[in-house]
């Protein structure tokens, strides 16, 4: 961790967000050698496992959806010591994303600001690459779909569910055209029980980061839906819709530290108005153990996190559990 923070992020950070995005992905890509760096940066303690939605995992922290964009290093995050990885998100064909620039750090807040748009190689691609994962990696595999067209979802859900032990639907990605339609709870009950009639494995729903007067209501009404139309869970919730001039599209979604107060609060609004079978994920500015605790006490099964990792590097999830173990 201070070898990370002392001397390779202040040279990965000369690179443009994206670019330095993309050569983390390719680092890890070298899986062989994350397996080996994982046994000393992971923690092990049997005390930390967990059962989140009938699968048992060696602890709750997981790798939120949007890193591994086109689920080509989810070995590596997991040797790394993540509990679980979520790839995607994954859409039915190839898309390039929004125009450039899409992605800038906010490094005073500990912050990333993204308008990405689910650029990705599409469904076969993301196939092909899960079929290739080991059993002991498939059980602790997530993926997390979407799409403007509930038929577009069904089928990504369809191809992909047998090759992962739980599947994200996105329905709240600020930065995609297409995606709000979902979030009318009409329309996100129709979804939900179209998955419902053949799903075998756990579905979760990836939750809009409402802001300002009726925000926790508006979440709650949403979520109930989701559970009611048979979804084992949420993820509350994704990043925060903001205004930015220097993204092409003008627009895009915040994550990091800036985002866990209203994580929390979320989650204690959810676990209080939702059924107890209603399984919650946290996900929004998860960056320390402690964190994760205040987290789990206000009723989440389990946590997800992305930008804490860009910032603090590979040692980071082994760091979180073994705090955490103690």
């Amino acid at each position: 961790m201070g070898l990370y923070t002392a001397l390779a992020r202040p040279l990965v950070f000369r690179l443009p967000a994206e670019a330095s995005h993309g050569l983390a992905e390719n680092v890890l890509r070298v899986s062989p050698a994350w397996a080996l760096a994982g046994a000393i940066l992971r923690s092990n303690h049997p005390g930390l496992k967990v059962e989140i939605a009938g699968m048992n995992l060696p602890n709750p922290v997981g790798m939120a959806a949007g890193f591994d964009k086109n689920c080509r290093v989810i070995g590596s995050l997991l040797s790394l010591g993540f509990g679980f990885a979520v790839g995607g998100t994954v859409t039915l064909h190839p898309r390039p994303g929004n125009a450039r620039p899409r992605m800038f750090r906010d490094q005073r807040r500990r912050a990333l600001v993204n308008a990405l748009g689910f650029p990705g190689s599409g469904l076969a691609r993301a196939q092909a690459r899960l079929a290739k994962l080991p059993t002991s990696q498939s059980r602790r595999a997530w993926v997390s779909v979407s799409g403007s067209e509930e038929q577009d979802i069904l089928e990504c859900h369809r191809t992909l569910e047998p090759l992962v032990s739980a599947v994200e639907v996105n329905i709240s990605s600020p930065n995609t055209a297409g995606l709000r339609v979902f979030q009318e709870p009409g329309r996100l009950r129709s979804l939900i029980k179209s998955i419902t009639e053949r799903k075998k494995r756990p579905l979760f729903v990836k939750m809009p980061r409402f802001d300002g007067a009726g925000a926790d209501r508006k979440l709650l009404e949403l979520g109930t839906v989701a559970i009611e139309a048979g979804a084992e869970g949420l993820v509350v919730a994704n990043t925060l819709p903001v205004e930015d001039p220097r993204l092409a599209v003008g627009r895009g979604g915040l994550s990091g530290e800036p985002l866990f107060d209203s994580t929390l609060r979320f989650v204690e609004s959810l676990r209080s108005g939702l059924p107890a079978h209603a399984t919650l994920i946290a996900c929004g500015g998860v960056t320390t153990a402690r964190d994760v605790r205040r987290l789990m006490s206000a009723g989440a099964a389990g946590v997800q996190l992305y930008t804490a990792f860009v910032y603090e590097g590979v040692g980071l999830p082994g760091k979180i559990c073994r705090q955490l173990s103690r």
